[in-house]
Protein backbone atom coordinates (compact mmCIF):
# COMPACT_ATOMS: atom_id res chain seq x y z
CA UNK A 1 0.00 0.00 0.00
CA UNK A 2 1.02 3.57 -1.05
CA UNK A 3 1.87 5.94 1.68
CA UNK A 4 -0.30 9.41 1.33
CA UNK A 5 0.92 11.87 -1.40
CA UNK A 6 -0.96 14.99 -0.84
CA UNK A 7 -1.17 16.99 -3.93
CA UNK A 8 -0.78 20.62 -2.73
CA UNK A 9 -2.58 22.51 -5.71
CA UNK A 10 -5.41 20.18 -5.23
CA UNK A 11 -5.01 21.49 -1.78
CA UNK A 12 -5.14 24.75 -2.37
CA UNK A 13 -7.54 24.96 -5.57
CA UNK A 14 -5.09 26.50 -8.03
CA UNK A 15 -3.21 25.09 -11.15
CA UNK A 16 0.27 24.73 -11.47
CA UNK A 17 0.94 28.03 -13.49
CA UNK A 18 -0.83 29.89 -10.51
CA UNK A 19 1.57 32.80 -9.52
CA UNK A 20 2.70 34.31 -5.36
CA UNK A 21 -0.96 36.33 -5.73
CA UNK A 22 -3.21 33.39 -6.86
CA UNK A 23 -1.79 31.00 -4.21
CA UNK A 24 -2.01 33.60 -1.40
CA UNK A 25 -5.51 34.75 -2.10
CA UNK A 26 -6.56 31.18 -2.34
CA UNK A 27 -4.97 29.98 1.19
CA UNK A 28 -6.85 33.11 2.39
CA UNK A 29 -10.08 31.91 1.54
CA UNK A 30 -9.80 28.33 2.64
CA UNK A 31 -7.88 29.20 5.49
CA UNK A 32 -10.80 31.44 6.89
CA UNK A 33 -13.29 28.63 6.56
CA UNK A 34 -10.78 25.35 8.14
CA UNK A 35 -9.27 27.47 10.83
CA UNK A 36 -10.23 25.65 14.15
CA UNK A 37 -10.32 29.14 15.78
CA UNK A 38 -13.18 30.53 13.03
CA UNK A 39 -15.03 27.35 11.93
CA UNK A 40 -17.19 24.85 13.70
CA UNK A 41 -16.38 20.72 13.68
CA UNK A 42 -13.39 18.93 13.48
CA UNK A 43 -11.45 20.52 10.46
CA UNK A 44 -7.47 20.42 12.32
CA UNK A 45 -6.71 18.34 10.02
CA UNK A 46 -7.90 19.83 6.72
CA UNK A 47 -6.34 23.21 7.82
CA UNK A 48 -3.16 21.12 8.20
CA UNK A 49 -3.08 20.39 4.66
CA UNK A 50 -3.73 24.05 3.59
CA UNK A 51 -0.95 25.36 5.48
CA UNK A 52 0.98 22.96 4.51
CA UNK A 53 0.56 23.35 0.65
CA UNK A 54 0.81 26.90 1.22
CA UNK A 55 4.51 26.76 2.90
CA UNK A 56 5.94 24.85 -0.02
CA UNK A 57 4.17 26.83 -2.76
CA UNK A 58 5.08 30.17 -1.45
CA UNK A 59 8.47 29.03 -1.51
CA UNK A 60 9.77 28.82 -5.02
CA UNK A 61 12.87 26.58 -3.92
CA UNK A 62 10.63 24.47 -2.37
CA UNK A 63 7.82 24.46 -5.09
CA UNK A 64 10.71 24.21 -7.65
CA UNK A 65 11.61 20.82 -6.15
CA UNK A 66 7.89 19.91 -5.40
CA UNK A 67 7.58 20.13 -9.43
CA UNK A 68 10.20 18.23 -9.64
CA UNK A 69 8.86 15.57 -7.68
CA UNK A 70 5.74 15.59 -9.67
CA UNK A 71 6.90 15.13 -13.00
CA UNK A 72 8.86 12.30 -11.77
CA UNK A 73 5.81 10.73 -10.01
CA UNK A 74 3.80 11.20 -13.34
CA UNK A 75 6.56 9.56 -15.61
CA UNK A 76 7.12 6.50 -13.51
CA UNK A 77 3.29 6.05 -13.24
CA UNK A 78 2.02 2.82 -15.73
CA UNK A 79 -0.20 3.95 -18.24
CA UNK A 80 -3.70 2.90 -17.55
CA UNK A 81 -5.09 0.41 -19.65
CA UNK A 82 -8.73 2.02 -20.58
CA UNK A 83 -6.76 4.85 -21.91
CA UNK A 84 -6.86 5.05 -25.55
CA UNK A 85 -4.29 6.09 -27.65
CA UNK A 86 -5.33 8.48 -30.30
CA UNK A 87 -5.21 6.44 -33.77
CA UNK A 88 -4.19 8.69 -36.85
CA UNK A 89 -6.89 9.63 -39.62
CA UNK A 90 -7.30 6.77 -42.64
CA UNK A 91 -5.43 8.32 -45.58
CA UNK A 92 -5.95 6.54 -48.96
CA UNK A 93 -3.62 4.29 -50.53
CA UNK A 94 -1.43 6.84 -52.77
CA UNK A 95 -2.01 4.65 -55.52
CA UNK A 96 -5.99 5.12 -55.80
CA UNK A 97 -5.36 9.13 -56.20
CA UNK A 98 -3.42 9.37 -59.53
CA UNK A 99 -6.38 7.27 -60.45
CA UNK A 100 -9.15 10.01 -59.35
CA UNK A 101 -7.06 12.67 -61.09
CA UNK A 102 -7.42 10.51 -64.40
CA UNK A 103 -10.91 10.16 -64.31
CA UNK A 104 -10.99 13.92 -63.88
CA UNK A 105 -8.78 14.66 -66.88
CA UNK A 106 -10.36 12.37 -68.90
CA UNK A 107 -14.12 13.77 -67.82
CA UNK A 108 -12.89 17.29 -68.46
CA UNK A 109 -10.98 16.22 -71.90
CA UNK A 110 -14.58 15.01 -73.22
CA UNK A 111 -16.19 18.05 -72.02
CA UNK A 112 -14.03 20.16 -74.43
CA UNK A 113 -14.25 17.39 -77.47
CA UNK A 114 -18.17 18.22 -77.35
CA UNK A 115 -17.65 22.25 -77.40
CA UNK A 116 -14.97 21.83 -80.34
CA UNK A 117 -17.83 19.51 -82.27
CA UNK A 118 -20.55 21.65 -81.93
CA UNK A 119 -18.82 24.78 -82.30
CA UNK A 120 -17.53 23.18 -85.15
CA UNK A 121 -20.95 22.07 -86.35
CA UNK A 122 -22.45 26.07 -85.82
CA UNK A 123 -19.21 27.52 -88.20
CA UNK A 124 -20.35 24.94 -91.07
CA UNK A 125 -24.23 25.41 -91.34
CA UNK A 126 -23.42 29.42 -90.48
CA UNK A 127 -20.35 30.11 -93.08
CA UNK A 128 -20.69 27.04 -95.60
CA UNK A 129 -23.94 25.32 -95.72
CA UNK A 130 -25.51 27.14 -99.37
CA UNK A 131 -28.78 29.19 -98.66
CA UNK A 132 -32.07 27.78 -99.96
CA UNK A 133 -33.33 28.88 -103.22
CA UNK A 134 -36.89 29.19 -104.02
CA UNK A 135 -38.89 26.50 -105.71
CA UNK A 136 -42.18 26.68 -107.68
CA UNK A 137 -44.35 23.86 -106.66
CA UNK A 138 -47.83 23.65 -109.76
CA UNK A 139 -51.01 22.13 -108.69
CA UNK A 140 -52.56 19.70 -110.83
CA UNK A 141 -56.61 19.80 -110.22
CA UNK A 142 -58.19 16.50 -111.15
CA UNK A 143 -61.01 16.49 -112.77
CA UNK A 144 -64.56 14.16 -112.94
CA UNK A 145 -66.46 13.13 -115.65
CA UNK A 146 -68.58 16.01 -116.11
CA UNK A 147 -65.06 18.49 -116.61
CA UNK A 148 -66.01 20.03 -112.65
CA UNK A 149 -62.53 20.51 -110.76
CA UNK A 150 -62.32 18.28 -108.34
CA UNK A 151 -61.08 17.98 -104.98
CA UNK A 152 -57.61 19.27 -104.91
CA UNK A 153 -55.05 16.90 -103.14
CA UNK A 154 -53.32 17.45 -100.12
CA UNK A 155 -50.69 18.92 -100.06
CA UNK A 156 -47.91 19.28 -97.47
CA UNK A 157 -48.00 23.04 -95.83
CA UNK A 158 -45.12 25.12 -98.02
CA UNK A 159 -44.03 28.43 -95.66
CA UNK A 160 -43.53 29.63 -99.24
CA UNK A 161 -47.16 29.55 -100.03
CA UNK A 162 -48.11 30.57 -97.27
CA UNK A 163 -45.54 33.84 -97.60
CA UNK A 164 -47.10 34.25 -101.06
CA UNK A 165 -50.72 34.07 -100.24
CA UNK A 166 -50.34 36.33 -97.27
CA UNK A 167 -48.36 39.25 -99.67
CA UNK A 168 -51.62 38.68 -102.20
CA UNK A 169 -53.93 39.72 -99.28
CA UNK A 170 -52.04 42.49 -98.30
CA UNK A 171 -51.82 43.89 -101.85
CA UNK A 172 -55.49 43.28 -102.02
CA UNK A 173 -55.88 45.40 -98.99
CA UNK A 174 -53.64 48.15 -100.63
CA UNK A 175 -55.89 48.17 -103.49
CA UNK A 176 -58.46 48.45 -101.93
CA UNK A 177 -57.44 51.18 -99.87
CA UNK A 178 -56.22 52.93 -103.40
CA UNK A 179 -59.52 52.98 -104.56
CA UNK A 180 -60.87 54.42 -101.67
CA UNK A 181 -58.90 56.96 -101.64
CA UNK A 182 -59.62 57.73 -105.24
CA UNK A 183 -63.14 57.76 -104.69
CA UNK A 184 -62.58 60.34 -101.84
CA UNK A 185 -59.91 62.59 -104.17
CA UNK A 186 -62.75 62.20 -106.96
CA UNK A 187 -65.89 63.79 -104.07
CA UNK A 188 -62.91 66.41 -102.73
CA UNK A 189 -62.64 67.89 -106.49
CA UNK A 190 -66.23 68.03 -106.58
CA UNK A 191 -66.24 70.37 -103.44
CA UNK A 192 -63.29 72.64 -105.42
CA UNK A 193 -64.92 72.80 -108.57
CA UNK A 194 -67.74 74.48 -106.44
CA UNK A 195 -64.86 76.90 -104.32
CA UNK A 196 -65.24 79.94 -105.33
CA UNK A 197 -62.71 81.97 -107.27
CA UNK A 198 -60.22 84.47 -105.14
CA UNK A 199 -62.11 87.33 -106.11
CA UNK A 200 -65.52 86.76 -106.30
CA UNK A 201 -68.51 87.64 -103.60
CA UNK A 202 -69.13 91.22 -102.77
CA UNK A 203 -68.22 92.14 -99.39
CA UNK A 204 -72.15 92.86 -98.77
CA UNK A 205 -73.07 89.32 -99.06
CA UNK A 206 -70.49 87.81 -97.44
CA UNK A 207 -72.05 85.87 -93.85
CA UNK A 208 -71.51 86.88 -90.70
CA UNK A 209 -70.93 84.67 -87.38
CA UNK A 210 -73.52 84.09 -85.42
CA UNK A 211 -71.23 83.58 -82.04
CA UNK A 212 -68.70 85.62 -80.43
CA UNK A 213 -66.61 83.04 -80.40
CA UNK A 214 -66.32 79.82 -81.91
CA UNK A 215 -63.37 76.88 -81.51
CA UNK A 216 -63.79 73.66 -84.00
CA UNK A 217 -61.76 70.37 -82.98
CA UNK A 218 -60.85 66.92 -84.71
CA UNK A 219 -57.67 64.88 -85.95
CA UNK A 220 -55.77 66.64 -83.44
CA UNK A 221 -56.20 69.87 -85.02
CA UNK A 222 -58.22 72.71 -83.16
CA UNK A 223 -59.43 76.16 -85.33
CA UNK A 224 -60.38 79.12 -83.17
CA UNK A 225 -62.59 82.14 -84.51
CA UNK A 226 -63.57 85.03 -82.98
CA UNK A 227 -66.26 87.68 -84.50
CA UNK A 228 -66.19 91.53 -82.85
CA UNK A 229 -68.53 94.33 -84.65
CA UNK A 230 -68.41 92.12 -87.74
CA UNK A 231 -65.02 91.48 -87.91
CA UNK A 232 -63.84 87.62 -87.79
CA UNK A 233 -60.41 86.40 -87.01
CA UNK A 234 -59.35 83.34 -87.04
CA UNK A 235 -56.18 80.92 -85.79
CA UNK A 236 -55.39 77.40 -86.64
CA UNK A 237 -53.74 75.29 -83.80
CA UNK A 238 -53.20 78.15 -81.70
CA UNK A 239 -51.12 80.10 -84.52
CA UNK A 240 -50.95 84.01 -84.68
CA UNK A 241 -54.48 85.26 -85.54
CA UNK A 242 -55.22 86.07 -89.00
CA UNK A 243 -58.26 87.86 -91.00
CA UNK A 244 -59.90 85.39 -92.98
CA UNK A 245 -62.18 85.03 -95.99
CA UNK A 246 -65.69 83.93 -96.07
CA UNK A 247 -67.42 83.11 -98.83
CA UNK A 248 -71.19 81.92 -99.40
CA UNK A 249 -71.16 78.90 -101.57
CA UNK A 250 -75.15 78.59 -101.38
CA UNK A 251 -77.32 75.46 -100.38
CA UNK A 252 -76.58 76.74 -97.14
CA UNK A 253 -72.77 76.37 -97.36
CA UNK A 254 -70.16 78.61 -96.13
CA UNK A 255 -66.31 78.07 -97.26
CA UNK A 256 -63.92 80.03 -94.80
CA UNK A 257 -60.26 79.94 -95.68
CA UNK A 258 -57.34 81.69 -94.98
CA UNK A 259 -57.67 81.27 -91.31
CA UNK A 260 -53.74 80.72 -91.04
CA UNK A 261 -50.61 82.38 -93.09
CA UNK A 262 -50.04 79.60 -95.42
CA UNK A 263 -53.73 79.82 -97.08
CA UNK A 264 -53.35 75.96 -96.79
CA UNK A 265 -56.13 75.31 -94.16
CA UNK A 266 -60.23 75.96 -94.78
CA UNK A 267 -63.00 75.14 -93.08
CA UNK A 268 -66.56 74.35 -94.25
CA UNK A 269 -69.78 75.26 -92.58
CA UNK A 270 -73.16 74.25 -92.79
CA UNK A 271 -75.41 76.88 -91.59
CA UNK A 272 -77.46 76.29 -87.96
CA UNK A 273 -75.32 73.37 -87.76
CA UNK A 274 -72.12 72.83 -85.20
CA UNK A 275 -71.54 69.11 -86.01
CA UNK A 276 -71.82 69.70 -89.93
CA UNK A 277 -68.37 71.14 -90.56
CA UNK A 278 -65.82 69.66 -92.67
CA UNK A 279 -62.20 70.49 -92.29
CA UNK A 280 -60.38 70.87 -96.12
CA UNK A 281 -56.47 70.79 -96.47
CA UNK A 282 -55.05 72.08 -99.50
CA UNK A 283 -51.59 71.59 -101.11
CA UNK A 284 -49.50 74.17 -102.85
CA UNK A 285 -51.06 73.75 -106.27
CA UNK A 286 -54.24 74.62 -104.63
CA UNK A 287 -55.84 71.00 -104.45
CA UNK A 288 -57.85 69.30 -101.57
CA UNK A 289 -55.25 66.63 -100.15
CA UNK A 290 -57.36 65.55 -97.04
CA UNK A 291 -60.62 66.24 -95.45
CA UNK A 292 -62.68 65.18 -92.40
CA UNK A 293 -64.72 66.28 -90.12
CA UNK A 294 -64.89 68.61 -87.01
CA UNK A 295 -66.85 69.51 -83.89
CA UNK A 296 -67.27 72.84 -82.67
CA UNK A 297 -68.50 74.84 -80.06
CA UNK A 298 -71.39 76.47 -81.42
CA UNK A 299 -72.89 77.41 -85.02
CA UNK A 300 -70.79 79.59 -86.43
CA UNK A 301 -73.23 80.77 -89.21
Amino acid sequence: MHAYRPNHYEALGVSRSADAEAIRTAWRTQAKQLHPDLSEGPSNEAFVRLQEAYDVLRDPERRAHYDDTLDRRAASRPLRPHIRTRTAPKVPPPSRMPLLTLGLGRFLAAIGLVVIVTAGIASWQLFFLPEPQATTMIVKVDRDDRGRPGRAPQLPPDPGILTREVDRSVQAQIERVEAARKRMAAQLSELEAQKPPPNSGSPGKTPAMVASRLQCIGRGTNVAMTSHNGNAKGSYDNGPEVQPRISDLGTGSVLVSRIEPTNRIAIGFTKGDRNGTTLLMFDEAGRVQQTFNVECTVAAF
